[in-house]
């Protein structure tokens, strides 16, 4: 007789913790305040079995025992939004550096996630998200929604907290062109169809740092605004852009890696 057959006839159980992670997985991979004893969760978060994402949300393994990615649990955590910013760039292979901060664009704030050594954050950016351009990749065989190459960058250079410093967006942009997984052209159009005069400004920066030319319709859309945009650790005016700097151009220059 098999142990299922044994299990079913009650000659044997299986033990409780074995129970709960069954009842788990059925339930999973996403579950919200399981109804089972606090001390098993525990248990079962402390051998790595499954993660606490936060209060009362649990990530568990498939049927065969594996754990989703985090750009899946990013966009299984806010489905009618998609992955952007920094982690995004990495999706499309624009840079080899991981992301340890990953943000989805949403249209309902959540509190930040820790999924091991990833933080999930969530960018609650309705008008955007109507807009935004992208696509169905495949991770993991997951289909998820991910923002397309022009629109991760755009979307980090317009909200930078959720991306990485200007020397990596350089790095990022020059790998872009070099391979056309991003133009001149597609970067530009998302800035004029924004309607984004800080996106204008920083974009145009980054493609006059990386080109050597200065873009005519993004320093256009640029000065539609006498104010100056300004942004962490300010320390540098570029007049060119009206922007306020972290650094300057070539300490911008130096930094980023080739």
């Amino acid at each position: 007789m098999s142990v299922n057959n044994l299990e079913k006839v009650g000659l044997i159980k299986r033990p409780q913790i074995e129970q709960a992670m069954a009842w788990l997985i059925e339930h999973g991979p996403l579950v919200e305040k399981p109804q089972l004893p606090a001390w098993m969760l525990k248990q079962l978060v402390r051998e790595n079995r499954i993660a606490r994402l936060r209060r009362g949300l649990y990530l568990v393994p498939d049927k065969a025992g594996r754990m989703l990615p985090v750009a899946v649990v990013a966009a299984l955590l806010a489905p009618s939004g998609y992955v952007s910013f920094y982690g995004a760039l990495t999706l499309h292979g624009l840079t080899d550096q991981d992301a340890s901060v990953w943000a989805v664009v949403t249209d309902k704030f959540q509190g930040d996630v820790r999924y091991g050594p990833f933080t999930l954050q969530f960018a609650v950016w309705p008008r955007r998200l109507r807009r935004a351009k992208t696509k169905k990749m495949a991770v993991d065989g997951v289909q998820i929604r991910v923002a397309t190459p022009a629109q991760a960058l755009s979307d980090t250079l317009e909200a930078p907290r959720f991306g990485a410093a200007l020397p990596e967006l350089l790095h990022v942009l020059r790998v872009g062109l070099s391979t056309r997984r991003v133009t001149v052209a597609q970067l530009r159009q998302r800035a004029v169809e924004l309607g984004s005069v800080t996106l204008a400004r920083r974009l145009g920066l980054l493609l006059e740092l990386a080109t050597g030319d200065v873009d005519p319709v993004l320093a256009t859309l640029a000065r539609r605004s006498h104010r100056w945009t300004e942004g962490n650790g300010r320390q540098v005016r570029d007049s060119q852009w009206r922007l306020v700097l972290p650094t300057s151009r070539k300490r911008i220059l130096t930094a980023a890696r080739e």
